[in-house]
């Protein structure tokens, strides 16, 4: 994410921040990743957490790595059922009718998902997780359920 990696460190403030290698998105694809958090290491058996390739990440925002989660987003969702990551129809939605958590989000379950960031940031930072945070304003469907 050449195109971004001053802006991205400006924006989280960090000094340290050095290029290392330089190498084309695609020839990530397919190499395996540990998630942030376990909740769904299960799924590693169907071939998840491995980096897919999409056309709507772009070098005009962020950092260049977009997290996909099926149950929240089209084109999440179309990406992990057409590498065959889930079944069609077959999203997992961790959060209740009232927007809490459920399982297998066992360390937050029960709060409203607005209401765990704060213990969300704090839990990654704390595990050497967090790079950066803050609020970035950027379109987004309108969920169906809210």
């Amino acid at each position: 994410m050449k195109a971004r990696f001053g802006e991205v460190c400006k924006q989280s403030k960090t000094k340290k921040a050095k290029v290392l290698n330089e190498l084309k998105g695609e020839a990530l694809v397919g190499a395996e990743y540990t998630p942030p958090f376990p909740f769904f290491e299960p799924r590693r058996e169907n071939g998840c957490f491995r980096v897919l390739g999409a056309e709507f990440v772009t070098t005009d925002a962020g950092t260049g790595i977009v997290h996909c989660a099926p149950g929240f987003g089209e084109d999440d969702y179309k990406a992990c059922v057409e590498n065959k990551y889930i079944d069609p129809g077959h999203a997992p939605v961790p959060i209740d009718q009232d927007g809490c958590f459920i399982d297998p989000i066992a360390d937050y379950k029960g709060l409203y998902v607005k209401d765990a960031d704060k213990q969300i940031m704090a839990d990654l930072k704390s595990a050497g997780r967090l790079f950066s945070s803050g609020t970035v304003q950027h379109e987004y469907p309108f969920c169906w359920r809210s």
